[in-house]
């Protein structure tokens, strides 16, 4: 599922003047305090300036009362002012009439030095981004299961060993020797055998040999088992650690999701390489994050695609103090680097849409609009803006960008950011200013960039581009501001030039263009009732890229 950030204007929802309030309030008002316009002003131009900026419906007869008018609509360019006029009233999508009718204000501005107020907020602020809640995991188990030792060991030693050795031994040798010796041999051998054998032989052999094995085991060992044994196992032991984060699901199932969303703005291959922009805004965003965001969440898609923005800009090594910690989980590296960042992206808007930004490193746990450098719309959460001049930015532009459809504000000075500029930019639905002057660009200009509806800045000067200037740059009607200069061009200004109606600064010198500049071009000046009052190529004679263009008649200067 491709999430995409779209700002709805609901006009039901806006307050309106009925046309015969405005008309009452303004017979009865002075003209010194009806929006700051000049005395010379006459009511009826000021009632059709409220209508405009009120209720785009309620215009349909401004070419009429423009002709009905007094002396001071004479100067108008009315053939202009009407096509204008009749874009106002017969456009259907309410945020194309919001835009047309404050362009119309600005073109009616121009002519009769009226100050018009810029367009107002066309939603009020929602409600600031919440902190998701953080789980720890529960402890682990306080007292692991014991092992104990055999139940029935023997008890004790044998009790009885052999009760008696032999109880009477032999008694007695012979109780005397003989008294005397033999005087002589004998004179007879002995008469008789000993009548009787010894008195007192030994009596009896033992007479009880050892009764039985052991009855009971040995009485020494210890006492008693450890007094202390685990009463009973777990009864529900865990089947898996607790998920990092809370949105309802596994790690692995989380991972999954995201791996699924995000695979719609990126190629899935590149989520898989770690060594990519994308692989390593996805492992960030799923192991890294403390912010935890969810799958589901409609602006997980957005987080994802700053950080892709981060590591192909080679964030590690901008220079501006907003680079990440080296520590994204380190409470106190994350507030140093905090600290360190003080880029605020509050650049001009014309339209003064109401947004939110802060000074916030890149890749730290809060929301990505407080990030140095960017900020969202109120209306959307969405990111409107991303502004960085001189911060050190190298790599190359991600296409992932093309996915942010509230963005209007693409600003990227003086860096070292080169590559081509991918052709997937040209799907911006809100583009309002592409400026990426002072960078190592290269590469033609895609002609899908023309197709941006609302372009009014086109600032690509000093850089490496090659190619020529196509024509498809006369489609965009709004561009009011071209500079293409310190390049390397090639062929003609192209005639379609001559037809951007608000062009104010046209600049192309510095390149390697030929021919002359076509009188289309010449006839859209200030001098001839334009607003052109910023005409410049390389015209000097004598150059060796040489574009004919008169000076002052077309071209204001030869730089």
């Amino acid at each position: 599922v491709r999430t995409y950030c779209l700002a709805r204007f609901n006009p039901t929802t806006k307050p309106k003047r009925k046309r015969d309030e405005l008309v009452t309030i303004l017979s009865t008002t002075s003209s010194d305090s009806m929006m700051q316009i000049t005395p010379s002003v006459s009511k009826r131009a000021v009632l059709l300036l409220a209508l405009l900026a009120n209720d785009s419906v309620q215009a349909k007869d401004a070419p009429n009362r423009i002709r009905n008018g007094d002396t001071l609509m004479r100067d108008i360019q009315m053939s202009h002012m009407n096509e204008l006029a009749s874009k106002v009233s017969s456009e259907t999508d309410a945020d194309a009439a919001h835009f047309w009718a404050h362009h119309f204000l600005q073109q009616m501005s121009t002519s009769m030095s009226v100050s018009v107020p810029t367009v107002p907020p066309t939603e009020p602020p929602t409600s600031s981004p919440s902190e998701s809640p953080t789980l720890d995991p529960t402890p682990a188990p306080t007292n692991p299961p014991t092992v104990t030792s055999a139940t029935n060991p023997p008890t004790a030693p044998p009790t009885n060993p052999p009760t008696n050795p032999p109880t009477n031994p032999p008694t007695e040798p012979p109780t005397e020797p003989p008294t005397n010796p033999p005087t002589s041999p004998p004179t007879a051998p002995p008469t008789e055998p000993p009548t009787e054998p010894p008195t007192n032989p030994p009596t009896d052999p033992p007479t009880e040999l050892p009764t039985a094995p052991p009855t009971n085991p040995p009485t020494n060992l210890p006492t008693a088992p450890p007094t202390n044994p685990p009463t009973a196992p777990p009864t529900n032991p865990p089947t898996e650690p607790l998920p990092r984060c809370p949105c309802g699901q596994t790690d692995a199932s989380r991972e999954a999701d995201a791996f699924a969303v995000l695979s719609t703005v990126s190629d899935p291959a590149l989520l898989l390489d770690e060594t990519t922009p994308q692989g390593r805004s996805f492992e960030w965003i799923i192991d890294i994050d403390e912010f935890c965001g969810c799958p589901a969440d409609p602006k997980f898609v957005q987080r994802y695609i700053m950080g892709v923005f981060y590591y192909s800009t080679e964030g590690d090594s901008w220079n501006n103090g907003c680079q990440a910690p080296v520590d994204l989980t380190d409470p106190v590296a994350i507030a140093a680097a905090n600290n360190d960042c003080t880029i605020e992206a509050d650049g001009l808007d014309i339209f003064g849409l109401e947004t939110f930004r802060g000074t916030d490193a890149w890749l730290t746990p809060s929301y990505e609009c407080f990030w140095g450098g960017v900020a969202c719309r109120n209306s959307t959460l969405c990111m409107d803006r991303i502004e960085f001049e001189t911060a050190g930015l190298a790599g190359t532009m991600p296409v992932e960008l093309q996915n942010l459809t509230d963005l209007r504000f693409l600003i990227l000075e003086e860096g070292a950011t080169g590559g081509p500029i991918p052709s997937e930019y040209g799907t911006f639905p809100r583009l309002h200013i592409l400026d990426l002057n002072f960078n190592a660009f290269t590469g033609s200009v895609p002609v899908e960039l023309y197709n941006t509806p609302f372009l009014l800045q086109l600032d690509l000067n000093d850089n490496f581009f090659t190619g020529t200037v196509a024509t498809e740059i006369g489609s965009v009607q709004f561009l009011q501001f071209v500079q293409l200069e310190a390049n390397q061009f090639i062929g003609t200004v192209p005639s379609e030039v001559g037809s951007l109606q608000s062009l104010q600064v046209f600049e192309a010198f510095t390149n390697q263009m030929s021919g002359s500049m076509p009188q289309e071009v010449c006839d859209r000046r200030d001098i001839n009732g334009g607003f052109l009052f910023r005409l410049t190529v390389d015209c000097d004679v004598g150059e060796t890229f040489f574009v004919e263009c008169d000076v002052p008649a077309c071209c204001t200067d030869c730089p």
